[in-house]
């Protein structure tokens, strides 16, 4: 069956391809079969079949000529037999047969015409109810990705689709054509590097250093040798095309950057793809009228959405009129997000699908602080991102400099260390790019969640390693990974693990996969040997799984045998932490407030809940009490705390901690300079005083009440 329905497709594709040679054989059939049967066996309007065809298929013009023609066959037909005495009643009745074809050609195409119509109407309304359907179930709804750079936005989808990769045409040629394709190679580059000079000199006139130095890096390679001669030595020994010998030498270039384990240097297989694009390019273009960049002229308010964007690409857009990018593989660490982040253009990456969920013409809402984008808002939503973007509007670059040249310091000099939060390795050149003193998060977990199978000790320690070296000597605090609850690696069922359907999750889910929990322990004991790495668990439930905990870790450095002691932190983020809070600060080396499942576990609230954001959350009497505590006891027992979560990024809220006894911070780089410049505006006493009268609060509006009060006279010397 299967044979018969592959031939069968091909039948109808090669009719599809060829009408016109299947309606001429058909005819040369038909005459062959009235030839055969002879003149006393005829077949009238035998010619119906090709005739009708041809016009059905939209070639009219050959199914006139068979109309006029196969039927005048016929009277020849008789002739040829010496049958003179009918030839002119056979020509007669030709005559009206021939005008039968034309009147049947004539409607027959009008039919057809009128069914390919329909067709098409039918697909794009098929099309356009997709998109509308699409569209509906995607009202109001948030895509999450990941920021990498910050800001909100508002504007219109620009769905981008790169051009395809260029035809490369035949790949093999013979010896004496490879002169003339060296030289073609050697033009293509050359008008290269030409189009890029272009560029920077626009930049370089605009005094934009950061454009000009990441075209630098592009030039560097067009002009490496190393590349050129590789591309020639192909076209001269393989004997292969100059397109197809690029195409190969970027391949092999890429894959080697894509194989190695530092993730920056796998960010640079986008540079070579993108030079290796622009020389096809330039390779394929026959001295032609050149076109405008898409990119180019794109009208105010607009959100680039694409699947991957190229530096080359990003370049050649208005930064005044492109509010936002979205993409589904440009990671923070790629000249692009590098670039979105010297202009100050919000940009999210890592949605799977955008360019698919997305149409050109939706309005969106972009956060990527949260890394979210909303299609189609609500009213209520277009409010609050409203609200959001005017409370966040970041300072002038010029009234804040970064911690590390001048450190955070309350008005009366109080030092407040500022960290940063991230999920994958690639992230930290933002903490760093934003002046950071450290990693005061880094979720491993994430290394985890879109794995196929279990990362081994080698993948994870490359990826712990590498930031503990970018940071050295700055702490990395790397947290355990924090499996369970809604956070299941593709690798593990959930049906059938008994400790994910007990609800297990953080740490007591680590202690029962002794296997996955050991090797990530080497792993962070091995990139330890890099820098100032500590190690913190979450969720830690006691003083009992505290300690068995830090038992695995003992064991594997007897092993290992290292030389290097990490410090090991708990997270306290559950109400049974806050209870056997003195066991643990007695086993601890640190500890750090997760606000955001702290907050989530007292309210009884489920933590994908989308009812209040996590600051509003934190803002509760309860949660504060019990985070007060936990700042007391530590202060009490003189092991280091530091809070992490969404609360302290919040300008407001650091400005309140800060008062009730905090001094380490650790958050989203893109929040630090607006917490930098609260902290900085405000005096250690005036901390303490909001810190008290917020802590005598009975209700979370008393609170919210007290800090606008608060904090209002602040905000006016600010401003």
């Amino acid at each position: 069956m299967n044979l018969l329905a592959n031939r069968s497709q091909l039948v109808k594709q090669f009719i599809k391809s060829n009408p016109s040679l299947v309606c001429v054989i058909l005819a040369l059939a038909t005459l062959a079969v009235d030839f055969a049967a002879g003149r006393e066996i005829r077949f009238p309007l035998f010619y119906v079949l090709p005739i009708g065809l041809a016009a059905w298929m939209d070639r009219k013009w050959l199914a006139y000529v068979m109309a006029i023609t196969l039927p005048a066959v016929g009277v020849v037909f008789e002739f040829l037999w010496q049958s003179t005495d009918y030839l002119h009643a056979e020509g007669t009745n030709t005559i009206i047969e021939i005008g039968a074809m034309i009147l049947y050609v004539f409607l027959m195409g009008k039919q057809g015409n009128r069914s390919r119509k329909m067709e098409v109407t039918l697909s794009t309304r098929e099309d356009e109810m997709q998109h509308f359907r699409a569209f509906t179930r995607l009202v109001g709804t948030s895509l999450q990705g990941r920021g990498v750079s910050s800001g909100l936005a508002d504007g219109v989808a620009v769905v981008h689709h790169p051009g395809n990769d260029v035809a490369l045409g035949d790949s093999n040629i013979t010896p004496d054509q490879a002169a003339a394709e060296v030289e073609r190679f050697d033009q293509a580059v050359e008008a290269s590097i030409q189009d890029l000079e272009k560029i920077r000199a626009r930049f370089e006139s605009q005094k934009a250093n950061d454009e000009c130095g990441l075209i630098d890096v592009q030039l560097s390679l067009l002009r490496d040798p190393s590349f050129t001669k590789k591309c020639k030595a192909r076209v001269t020994d393989a004997l292969v095309s100059a397109e197809h010998a690029v195409g190969l030498e970027i391949r092999v270039m890429e894959t080697r950057l894509l194989t190695l384990k530092q993730e920056f240097m796998r960010q640079r297989s986008a540079d070579v793809r993108d030079i290796g694009h622009q020389v096809l390019e330039n390779l394929g273009k026959s001295g032609g009228a050149v076109t405008a960049h898409p990119l180019a002229s794109l009208p105010p308010g607009a959100i680039v959405v694409t699947d991957d964007l190229l530096l080359s690409d990003a370049l050649q857009m208005d930064p005044v009129n492109v509010v936002a990018i979205i993409t589904e593989r440009t990671g923070p660490a790629s000249h692009v997000a590098i670039l979105a982040r010297g202009r100050r253009i919000p940009a999210i990456c890592d949605i799977n699908d955008v360019v698919f969920l997305v149409t050109t013409g939706d309005h969106l809402l972009v956060d990527a602080d949260k890394g979210t984008v909303t299609v189609a808002p609500t009213q209520s939503q277009s409010a609050a991102h409203f609200a959001d973007k005017e409370k966040s509007a970041p300072v002038s670059a010029t009234s804040v400099k970064t911690p590390i040249q001048s450190g955070c310091k309350t008005k009366d000099g109080v030092e407040i260390r500022l960290l940063g939060n991230i999920g994958q390795a690639d992230e930290a050149r933002m903490v760093m790019e934003h002046g950071l003193g450290g990693i005061g998060l880094f979720r491993s977990e994430f290394l985890f969640l879109d794995a196929d199978e279990p990362p081994d000790s080698d993948a994870q320690a490359a990826a712990y390693s590498e930031v503990a070296g970018l940071f050295d000597p700055l702490p990395v605090v790397i947290r355990t990974m924090d499996l369970g609850g809604d956070q299941i690696p593709r690798f593990i069922s959930a049906a059938n693990d008994p400790s994910l359907r007990a609800g297990m999750r953080g740490l007591e889910y680590s202690l029962t996969e002794s296997s996955l929990f050991r090797a990530q322990i080497l792993a962070i004991l091995r990139a330890s040997q890099r820098g100032n790495v500590k190690i913190m668990f979450p969720m830690v439930m006691g003083a009992a799984d505290m300690t068995a905990a830090r038992n695995v870790v003992e064991e594997i450095l007897q092993g290992e045998s290292p030389g290097i002691r990490p410090l090991i932190g708990a997270m306290i983020e559950t109400p049974s932490a806050v209870f056997d809070l003195r066991g643990i600060l007695a086993i601890a080396d640190f500890v750090c407030i997760g606000t955001n499942d702290l907050s989530h576990s007292i309210l009884a609230m489920d933590r994908a809940s989308q009812g209040h954001s996590a600051v509003r959350s934190f803002l509760h009497p309860s949660v504060l009490k019990a985070t007060h505590q936990i700042i007391r006891a530590a202060k009490k027992q003189a092991v280091p705390l530091s809070v992490c979560g969404e609360a302290a990024g919040d300008p407001t809220v650091a400005c309140l901690l800060a008062g009730m006894g905090v001094r380490e911070l650790s958050m989203n780089p893109f929040l630090v300079e607006n917490v930098l410049h609260a902290l900085r505006e405000v005096t250690l006493e005036e901390a303490r005083q909001i810190a008290r009268k917020v802590l005598a609060a009975s209700t979370p509006d008393e609170v919210r009440d007290t800090l606008a009060s608060s904090l209002a006279p602040v905000d006016s010397r600010a401003s």
